[in-house]
């Protein structure tokens, strides 16, 4: 997000604390995807994420007269989005992530790219789920939401370093298991 929009969010959280329900609104049409992304590349499940990403601004909402806009806000609606994610997976069986019927591709042309390209896809998914939970979560914050690492480690409540350690050795990991895909 640039400055301006930055700069837009912050009178959103204003309009929110003091308990304006157009600009809670207009946050969360904003926001809502980036969150769904996280909360989805987090637990692979379409429906878990949209019900987590539901919850998140729910739990925001409620909190709202406490914000503090010194603070920075989408670190708290991330970390909000963070914990209630961690405790779905903690609490959820394991499952499989593929499923039969949704990786059927209608491939109209140049099948053999289209293909390789699912595959690989399938592979990153696979692959970035078998991280530890803490390298994924880092990894996913930084790859797929955008934040730069003091960022993370404000979602996160580590350290910098800790955030650096974790996605070194997430890509290391990456490498290994992608390493078929890279030659």
């Amino acid at each position: 997000m640039n400055k301006v929009d930055n700069e837009k969010l912050l009178s959103l959280i204003e309009g929110i604390r003091e308990g304006e329900e157009k600009a809670f609104k207009e946050f969360f049409f904003i926001m809502q995807p980036h969150i769904f992304y996280y909360t989805f590349r987090l637990t692979s499940d379409k429906q878990a994420a949209e019900d987590l990403t539901q919850e998140t601004f729910i739990k925001f909402w409620l909190c709202s007269e406490r914000l503090n806009t010194e603070l920075s806000f989408k670190a708290y609606l991330y970390k909000i989005a963070r914990n209630l994610t961690l405790n779905y997976i903690n609490r959820k069986p394991p499952v499989s992530y593929i499923n039969e019927e949704k990786n059927f591709l209608v491939m109209l042309s140049n099948a053999d790219k289209e293909l390789d390209n699912v595959f690989f896809m399938d592979d990153c998914q696979k692959a970035i789920e078998t991280l530890p939970q803490r390298c994924r979560e880092t990894f996913v914050l930084s790859r797929f939401g955008g934040f730069d690492y003091s960022e993370i480690a404000e979602i996160m409540g580590v350290s910098l370093q800790t955030v650096k350690n974790q996605m070194n050795k997430a890509i290391s990991v990456l490498k290994t298991l992608l390493s078929s895909h890279l030659s």
